[in-house]
């Protein structure tokens, strides 16, 4: 758009400037071949322009020897590729064959001040113009752009401002997309053509950082994905449709990390997943509700194949039980709280079939102490970029031009 502008303006104003005035009849040694109407009135010159002794300007005039309108051959080419169109003597409307074949694609008009008022172009090589640009004190200051798509923009400046978008046809935008300083910093859709906007995408330099969604069609967000480069990095989620976001879950490398729930839905971050390969392969769980993690679960294929409680909150382990097949198999008890096993019991068909006391055996492997949900929360929600300008604010935390996959 701003390259046919620009070779509009500056042949429009060669034109303008070059353009001589009428000579007479009877004018001695003309620099170009003239024609005249049988009263001896000037209709049309002829001028070469470059001295290679071929014709590449043309002026035409009306009766009153004003001149009408001027063509120009910018490529030497001997076919004319902008025709200037006057009233009055001042020019008001310029066509231009920007890509030099013969064919107009660029539509220029002007005001009483010379100035351009209006811009059409031909983006299809249809014949007519699609886009219209409208401009302010020399300035864009709106743009409209017909085709499979309905396309407004507003400019402020002379920069892209905001672009509204009528996708479906049926004269209603759906899609907003808002600038600053020329660059996309927020983008808003319609999906469901409902005239309710359930899809926003924030974006820095130019690449999209943050996306809330509505799933519900309530006018809340209930959804809210991270982005880092082209990856989703993040993404929460109100899954209970309870006004909050009761999950969290971290991704690396398109690959799902880990997994913060309020599994109550109370209010109350308490359950944590770990994955790796995006199999679920650790859970810790709140079980009382005190802000510490106090039961862990292990994974292996898909099965659980150990468990480790701490049942007097000093943060150690203190259970330890192992599964077979799913099954539990074993449970293994510090009752003395020093870091020793004391008591065994023996489990088959989830019913306990033995039982001894152990003098201070060595747990069967070494268990971390359990951690603060807070942890959990901060480590997880950290884990997102900086986004600067953004003005929704989010509760806490599938797309706007991303193409991310989250496998």
């Amino acid at each position: 758009m701003t390259r046919y502008l620009s070779i509009g303006l500056s042949l429009l104003l060669a034109l303008l400037s070059d353009v001589k005035s009428v000579p007479s009849a009877h004018a001695q040694q003309p620099v170009a071949s003239f024609y005249y109407d049988e009263r001896g009135n000037v209709t049309r010159q002829e001028q070469d322009t470059n001295n290679d002794s071929k014709m590449d300007r043309w002026i035409y005039y009306n009766r009153q020897g004003q001149i009408e309108r001027v063509e120009q051959d910018v490529n030497f080419d001997g076919k004319a590729d902008v025709t200037v169109y006057y009233e009055s003597g001042k020019a008001v409307r310029q066509e231009i064959a920007s890509k030099q074949d013969g064919q107009i694609d660029t539509w220029l008009y002007l005001n009483a001040k010379g100035e351009i008022e209006r811009k059409g172009q031909d983006s299809d090589r249809s014949g007519k113009p699609t886009i219209w640009v409208y401009y302010l004190n020399g300035q864009p200051a709106r743009s409209e752009e017909s085709g499979k798509s309905n396309r407004t923009t507003y400019f402020k400046d002379g920069k892209i401002s905001r672009v509204e978008e009528d996708t479906n046809g049926d004269g209603k935008a759906e899609s907003f997309s808002y600038f600053e300083n020329g660059q996309l910093v927020r983008k808003e859709l319609d999906r469901k053509h409902v005239g309710k906007i359930d899809l926003w995408g924030y974006y820095q330099a130019g690449r999209l950082i943050k996306q809330e969604e509505d799933l519900h069609g309530n006018g809340k967000v209930s959804r809210v994905v991270y982005f880092q480069g082209d990856e989703v990095i993040r993404r929460d989620e109100d899954t209970a449709q309870r006004g909050r976001m009761d999950m969290i879950e971290t991704f690396a490398q398109g690959r799902l990390m880990k997994r913060l729930r309020d599994a109550k839905g109370i209010g109350k971050w308490d359950t944590v997943f770990y994955f790796h390969d995006n199999q679920l392969v650790r859970e810790e769980r709140d079980t009382n509700g005190d802000g510490i993690f106090d039961l862990r679960i292990l994974y292996e294929n898909g099965q659980i194949v150990a468990q480790e409680a701490d049942t007097n909150n000093d943060r150690r382990v203190d259970v330890w039980v192992n599964f077979h097949n799913g099954e539990q198999a074993e449970q293994l008890e510090d009752q003395k709280y020093q870091g020793k096993i004391t008591a065994r019991y023996i489990f088959k068909g989830g019913q306990v079939v033995g039982q001894e006391q152990l003098a201070n055996v060595e747990p069967p492997r070494a268990s971390l102490p359990f951690a603060p949900v807070e942890e959990a929360l901060q480590s997880m929600t950290s884990y997102s970029p900086s986004m600067t300008g953004d003005r929704r604010t989010a509760t806490a935390t599938p797309g706007i031009e991303s193409g991310a996959e989250m496998k």
